[in-house]
């Protein structure tokens, strides 16, 4: 049998991600040019919008239009139970991974494991 368009290997079993709670919200980002210490950290040109799809007390997962790179800074707003009112904080990009079902070459669409910094 043909393996799924959607379907992919994972090479860790799977963990209960109990301190996750799901949270739907539009947000703005902003890319990072990292420096040598905290206070070196510059915005750069390229900035979006991404969807959380939940929210730790360590991160978020987010759908992004592009592959950022890992490791990459993002600035974002950490949303609140407020839709105007968010956190401003950095965030490091820990792990990407198209999606396999709304991903065309066109335009394809990323899941995005972020981690707060501050």
């Amino acid at each position: 049998m043909a393996k799924r368009l959607f379907e992919w290997e994972t090479k860790v079993p799977p963990k209960p991600h109990t301190d996750r709670a799901p949270l739907m919200r539009t947000i703005d980002i902003e890319m990072v040019a990292t420096g040598t210490t905290l206070n070196d950290y510059q915005a750069v040109s390229v900035s979006g919008q991404a969807l959380t799809l939940n929210i730790s007390p360590k991160g978020l997962l987010v759908l992004m239009d592009r592959e950022p790179e890992v490791d990459q800074v993002l600035r974002i707003l950490v949303p609140s139970p407020v839709y105007e009112v968010g956190t401003p904080t950095l965030s490091e990009v820990r792990w990407t991974r198209k999606m396999p079902l709304l991903s065309g070459d066109a335009h394809p669409v990323y899941f995005v494991g972020l981690r707060f910094i501050l």
